[in-house]
């Protein structure tokens, strides 16, 4: 019996070792048979999920450089304070003349964004337009039996700011903000006069600096493109415009230049929101 016995143990494994490969890996579970891994072979699970845009939600941004243009209407004031003295010093009158002035203007900005965390944006901004924005009032009369005739008025040729911003991103792609900062303006002022035989002529080109603020709201078509209206009050300051004789007096007179701008405008802003890429 030890020997019958004995004899299927070594059948056994020579049966077993006749089927046996070199390098092979079998998995043996307690329970039941399994094919043993085949040599050689290493498998492993892929997927394909897709391109990372199927995985990236809006993520919208008003952060980046940007560039566009405007168009707009302008309006306001020019007004003319004047003192008059004698040779002597001897202040002889002093008033103030009001022109109303409108016209149109229109050119490009520069800007750049940074959307903090949440929905506020703050910037930068430089713009500069081309001007054609005008007052004038002309006088042909008579006073005391002699003639009086002349013309004064004043022009804005350009008109540039240099302002931040400030604002909030309301409606998804919408951004509300406030703006505020330095003006200036150039252009030319004039006074034409002749009384009796007497004549004053005054031409000044001038360049105006003061501050202007408002506000607007602009709304992104796309990651890069965005229209946006936008209100501005400027107020110039005050300019000299001439300090000598006037007639058989002296005079000194100023113009103090302010103006309503509302105009519309688009922008083109360079880059655009990473998308979040979903990694597996």
């Amino acid at each position: 019996m030890k020997s019958i016995a004995l004899c299927s143990v070594f059948g056994l494994i020579a049966t077993t070792s006749s089927f046996a490969q070199p390098g092979a890996i079998y998995n043996i579970p307690p329970y039941g048979d399994a094919p043993p891994v085949q040599q050689g072979y290493n498998r492993q699970m892929t997927a394909t999920v897709g391109s990372p845009r199927d995985f990236a939600p809006s993520s919208f941004s008003w952060s980046g450089i940007y560039v566009g243009g405007n168009v707009g209407l302008s309006g306001g004031d020019f007004r003319y304070p004047a003192v008059v003295s004698s040779t002597g010093g001897a202040i002889l009158g002093e008033g103030a003349a009001r022109l109303n002035s409108s016209g149109v203007l229109g050119g490009g900005q520069v800007g750049v964004n940074f959307q903090l965390r949440g929905p506020i944006v703050v910037g930068l901004e430089a713009d500069i337009q081309g001007a054609s924005v005008t007052g004038e009032v002309g006088v042909d009369s008579s006073l005391g039996g002699t003639t009086l005739s002349g013309k004064a008025g004043s022009r804005i040729d350009f008109l540039g700011t240099a302002r931040a911003r400030v604002g909030a991103v309301i409606l998804d792609r919408g951004l509300l903000y406030a703006t505020g900062g330095f003006a200036y303006a150039g252009g030319n002022s004039y006074v034409n006069g002749a009384y009796g035989g007497s004549s004053v002529s005054i031409s000044k080109e001038t360049l105006a600096r003061g501050f202007a603020v408002g506000g607007g709201l602009e709304y992104a078509l796309t990651d890069h493109w965005s229209l946006r209206s936008e209100y501005l009050y400027a107020d110039l300051g005050k300019t000299s415009l001439y300090n000598g004789s006037f007639f058989s007096a002296n005079a000194n007179l100023a113009v103090e230049t302010t103006t309503h701008i509302v105009r519309a405008g688009v922008n083109y802003r360079f880059g655009g929101p990473e998308p979040i890429i979903a990694k597996f």
